[in-house]
């Protein structure tokens, strides 16, 4: 925890969040200018938060003809639903696509609300139920902790995620109907969720006891005990079972049921895949290079057993648009799961 890391690298394990969404290796020649993307009234996004966000969204409309647009109100709107229909048509939201693939964020500050606004081409990928999930789950503890540049992103990370599924499971296809001039390009497909945006600190409660989460005897132990802490959607980040600085990581890092839940699903799905590397006190687990959507695992061991290096998964791998993950640097202690391997120009895992 799609901010897409490392929980939300996870949590695409999606994001990330990790969190901390960004894009690495695109060649493709953008279809949109910067604007296009986003029309922050109020400026409650970062100059970078901007650039970044109109930037992956590029890439996603190049990559997987999906297009994305994100609006900001200044002043409260009195229906939100209504809004986001109109807002959709005059954004023109899904024109630049073969069909009406758009999706629109509709972010109301001093209405306290936001709603995704899916389009005709999208609304069986995405049905109501899930959008309003992940409005809840994900988005509000970023935009109540008023980080609601990372909050969209580690959304969309989601989104991202769950067409990508899709496709691959063959159970959906992106349907690509062109609209004649005119035609409306959503009917109100989507949710719309209650947010105070910087209302405060999303909770991360103390877990007593927390022996049952300390260091294991074996790297495979310790990630299973991890699926616990997923599964039942525990956000401690003093638990032992973490290295020091991934606690003090934790600490500042939003983590969000959405993100734990998407993260349990991936390692549930690759769990019988996996490979332990070791050596010294420093192992990997990992799972197949081909396709690259669940990360690899770092584990330090100390006296009393072995623990999850999250910070170190934060400082090492990314994601770009397509929830694949990524080296942004070779030169660090857990190369050695990595004989077989060999990471590109951009940082993109090949076996050799």
């Amino acid at each position: 925890m799609r901010n897409r890391k490392i929980i939300i690298i996870l949590s695409a394990l999606l994001v990330t969040a990790s969190c901390i969404v960004l894009f690495a290796g695109d060649t493709s020649l953008s279809r949109q200018t910067p604007r296009d993307f986003i029309d922050d009234r109020p400026g409650l996004l970062t100059h970078n938060e901007k650039k970044r966000i109109s930037r992956f969204h590029r890439a996603l409309l190049n990559d997987l003809d999906i297009h994305i647009t994100v609006v900001i109100l200044e002043t409260k709107c009195a229906d939100i639903d209504h809004e986001a229909v109109q807002l959709f048509q005059e954004y023109t939201v899904s024109t630049a696509t073969t069909g009406a693939k758009g999706i629109l964020f509709l972010v109301d500050p001093a209405g306290c609300q936001v709603r995704l606004e899916i389009g005709y081409d999208l609304e069986h990928i995405y049905p109501d139920g899930f959008i309003g999930y992940i409005e809840r789950k994900q988005m509000v503890p970023f935009f109540r902790e008023g980080r609601v540049g990372p909050g969209i992103e580690a959304t969309v990370e989601l989104l991202v995620g769950k067409a990508l599924r899709a496709i691959k499971e063959s159970t959906h296809t992106i349907r690509s109907e062109r609209h004649r001039i005119g035609d409306h390009l959503s009917g109100g497909a989507g949710a719309r969720t209650d947010v105070i945006i910087g209302s405060g600190e999303f909770q991360k409660d103390s877990i007593r006891p927390t022996w049952e989460f300390g260091p294991q005897n074996t790297p495979g132990e310790t990630l299973k005990r991890y699926m616990t802490i997923l599964r039942m959607h525990i956000k401690d980040p003093d638990l032992g079972i973490y290295t020091d600085e991934t606690q003090a990581f934790f600490r500042t890092w939003t983590v969000t049921d959405a993100q734990q839940d998407n993260e349990l699903k991936s390692l549930k799905n690759n769990i019988d895949q996996a490979i332990l590397f070791h050596k010294g006190h420093r192992a990997v687990i990992r799972f197949p290079i081909t396709g690259g959507q669940v990360p690899p695992y770092f584990f330090q061991c100390g006296p009393q057993g072995w623990m999850l290096d999250f910070a170190a998964m934060n400082r090492i791998i990314r994601f770009n648009h397509r929830n694949q993950w990524l080296f942004s640097s070779k030169n660090h202690d857990f190369m050695f799961a990595f004989e077989d391997v060999f990471f590109d120009e951009n940082g993109f895992p090949h076996l050799k």
